[in-house]
């Protein structure tokens, strides 16, 4: 009989403890390593393309009248009539007011007299001097008497034109007293009505012409763009987009006409005008717009949906699509995975991005499900029209951006 010790046994015991925390340790570790295996993701990856685009200038636009004139009077008087609407078009030249003209009218005659006087008197003058002429030669006359009559002549002569020139003052005044439209454009709401009595200092204006066709459009260009934005206007004003600020709608394309001369230390821009047509008037001083100003040539970059590129900490990157190297899979492949790249980007434009580095065209990059991911996640590719499957060239062949990877 074998005989065992109590310390043989305590022994044994402790030995099938250890075995036992040593297999509930593994089974542990296993499954452990089995919660930790993510499986793969199911995701939509889009194939960078190529596009041509021209670095952009977006910003806030506010409508403002290519003309704005405050007809204001330059006579006293009270207003006889008015010979249009509020809110009428009006062409240069046409009447808008008339003022009473009575008393200018009267001034006018009575400039015309004097100036028909003093034609009299010239004449008669002249002849007085040229009798004198006459009569010194023949010793019956001195001269004296000569030199007296030809300096009343010239006094005469004299006369005449400031009576004409005083007339030609009544005139002018009584043209004040017509207020005629100085520019084409459409009427606002009168300041006085007929029957009031205005005065040349009134602080308020009769009516506000607004020439709104063409029209402009204000927009600031950061002082750091301003030598592209003259390149563009040197070139002949480039083409300039408006758009609705609540649908995004393009609205109309004019070109820039006008940069100012100086930075403004408020904003740090400088105010820049685009001119439009605006046929029909469907575009209205005071309304505030988006503006998108190309400031340069369009060249080809990659373009993708514009969520498909995330804030990173140090820059924006994507992921992309790998399988055993850097070509992309042409769907659904086994071995997927994502990695993590830092793109440049050039801009952004109607939902998409612009890229000059970073991907090159035909990379699959992922569009959806991007908070999932992790760099080297394994995933799954959802089914792509054959449309989607090819990268799409818009211009020229598929060569790499450059500064791009390679």
């Amino acid at each position: 009989m074998t005989m065992f010790s109590p310390s043989s046994r305590r022994g044994g015991a402790l030995a099938l403890a250890v075995f036992l925390a040593a297999c509930s340790s593994g089974e542990s570790d296993s499954a452990k390593g089995g919660a930790n295996k993510r499986p793969p993701q199911l995701v939509t990856a889009q194939s960078a393309a190529l596009e041509d685009f021209a670095p952009t200038l977006l910003a806030l636009g506010t409508v403002t009248p290519s003309q704005s004139v405050a007809v204001r009077p330059r006579a006293d008087g009270e207003i006889v009539g008015i010979a249009f609407r509020e809110g009428d078009n009006v062409r240069a030249g046409q009447l808008l007011f008339r003022i009473d003209a009575r008393q200018a009218r009267a001034a006018v005659a009575q400039a015309q007299a004097e100036l028909k006087g003093a034609v009299a008197a010239e004449r008669r003058a002249t002849l007085d001097y040229e009798r004198a002429e006459t009569l010194v030669a023949k010793g019956f006359v001195s001269a004296a008497a000569r030199d007296l009559a030809r300096a009343n002549a010239w006094s005469a002569r004299s006369q005449i034109e400031t009576n004409r020139a005083l007339l030609q003052s009544a005139q002018v005044q009584l043209s004040f007293l017509t207020v005629t439209a100085p520019i084409s454009g459409r009427t606002g709401e009168l300041g006085f009505r007929q029957g009031a009595n205005v005065r040349q200092g009134d602080a308020t204006a009769l009516v506000t012409i607004n020439q709104i066709a063409p029209i402009h459009v204000r927009f600031l260009v950061p002082a750091a763009n301003v030598q592209q934005a003259r390149a563009v206007m040197a070139a002949g004003g480039g083409k300039v987009v408006v758009r609705d600020r609540q649908s995004d709608a393009p609205l109309a394309t004019g070109r820039l006409v006008f940069l100012d001369n100086n930075v403004d230390p408020g904003n740090g821009g400088v105010a820049a005008r685009a001119e439009f047509r605006n046929e029909g008037d469907v575009r209205w001083p005071g309304a505030i717009v988006d503006v998108a100003f190309p400031l340069g040539t369009p060249a080809p970059y990659i373009t993708l949906p514009e969520g498909a590129v995330q804030t990173g900490r140090d820059a924006p990157f994507v992921w992309a699509v790998v399988s055993g190297g850097s070509k992309p899979p042409e769907g659904a492949k086994p071995g997927a995975k994502v990695v993590m790249r830092n793109v440049e980007v050039i801009g952004r434009l109607d939902g998409k991005v612009y890229l000059a580095s970073g991907v090159r065209p035909g990379d699959r990059v992922v569009v959806d499900a991007l908070a999932r991911l992790k760099d080297g996640d394994s995933v799954r590719l959802k089914p792509l029209g054959d449309a989607q499957r090819k990268p799409q060239m818009a211009d020229g062949p598929g060569r790499p951006v450059s500064g791009s990877p390679g």
